[in-house]
């Protein structure tokens, strides 16, 4: 895409060719289900509904986690929101003959509250998310991470389109100042302020740096498109997300995110049309803890061990590399 309309326009057209009555079967896909085994639960829903020719009244998706790991593999049945748990291969005709089919529910795959002993017909009335806001799990359950069309719909780039069109990065970090955002480690350090310094850092040659440590493991963020922001905030034109290599299915997901991002036109040169240029590269860590530290994982990054330094010098005026480097666990867009 070239241009912030051509970003909308894509958007509308996407959500016109979807059917918020269409059902979708949504199957958590996080770590902990998959260790349940929602991934043969997801072959056994794709085989079942190609042999009930329900192939295009039926949607499947294999999304982010949804939070509830321990009754894994989890469903939810949209538009109704019907939720199931501890779903076996097994169940996954009954399910489609019965509930998708007739729309009736299936007691036995309902949760029950140990204290009040009620059962939880929908995903609302489960007392694990009713207790809840969701700020950041709240998207997980409607986005395939494979597939940036479910991204779009839910605004996914707009504030991008906002930052690089209507901001000058001045007045984006001082929006980041206002907001009061900080970082979700134990410091609690202003974004802002970590922006401002990177941005006003001498730099003989101009290069900045823009990181996101990955090896920490912090859940669900909008990295790519947080990324993006941040980069233009501090001026950066190359960054780097770092994963330990115990993480395949960040692994995989991510180089499947970063190159639809590219097809799109989110990274790489004159992004949507506006003459900024950022791309993002993957670094593979090799597991060792101590690199979730700032300094030990930049010097990771350039090949040397991954060791800390003395911190009298911040990463944000020397950082990866001897330059100007914002790094942060977590990447939030601001829409």
């Amino acid at each position: 895409m070239r241009s912030a309309v051509e970003l909308e326009q894509l958007r509308v057209k996407i959500l016109s060719q979807r059917k918020p009555e269409k059902p979708c079967i949504s199957i958590c896909g996080g770590t902990g289900c998959r260790a349940y085994g929602c991934g043969d639960v997801a072959k056994a829903f794709k085989n079942e509904i190609k042999r009930k020719g329900l192939s295009k009244h039926v949607e499947l998706k294999v999304t982010g986690c949804h939070g509830f790991c321990e009754r894994g593999p989890l469903m939810v049945l949209h538009p109704q929101k019907i939720f199931y748990q501890r779903v076996s291969p097994g169940d996954v005709p009954e399910i489609i003959a019965e509930t998708i089919v007739k729309g009736n529910i299936i007691d036995r795959l309902l949760y029950v509250d140990p204290v009040s002993g009620e059962k939880a017909q929908f995903e609302k009335d489960v007392p694990f998310y009713k207790r809840q806001q969701r700020l950041v799990f709240g998207n997980n359950g409607l986005i395939d991470p494979t597939n940036i069309a479910d991204y779009l719909t839910i605004g996914g780039y707009s504030a991008l389109s906002k930052v690089l069109f209507n901001m000058q990065p001045e007045e984006l970090i001082e929006e980041i100042n206002k907001s009061g955002l900080r970082g979700r480690g134990g410091g609690g350090f202003p974004t802002g302020k970590k922006w401002e310094s990177c941005r006003n850092a001498p730099s003989s040659d101009g290069i900045r740096y823009i990181i996101c440590n990955a090896d920490e493991g912090d859940p669900g963020a909008y990295i790519l498109e947080g990324m993006v922001i941040g980069a233009y905030a501090v001026g950066a034109h190359d960054g780097y997300v770092y994963v330990r290599l115990e993480y395949p299915l960040a692994l995989k997901n991510l180089g499947i995110a970063l190159s639809q991002a590219r097809e799109y036109g989110f990274l790489g040169q004159n992004i949507l049309g506006s003459g900024f240029d950022f791309d993002v590269k993957i670094s593979r860590g090799g597991g060792a803890f101590i690199c979730g530290e700032s300094t030990a994982l930049m010097a990771s990054l350039e090949g040397k061990v991954g060791e800390p330094r003395q911190k009298h010098i911040h990463t944000a005026l020397q950082g990866l590399y001897g330059k100007p480097t914002f790094m942060a666990n977590l990447l939030i867009s601001i829409m």
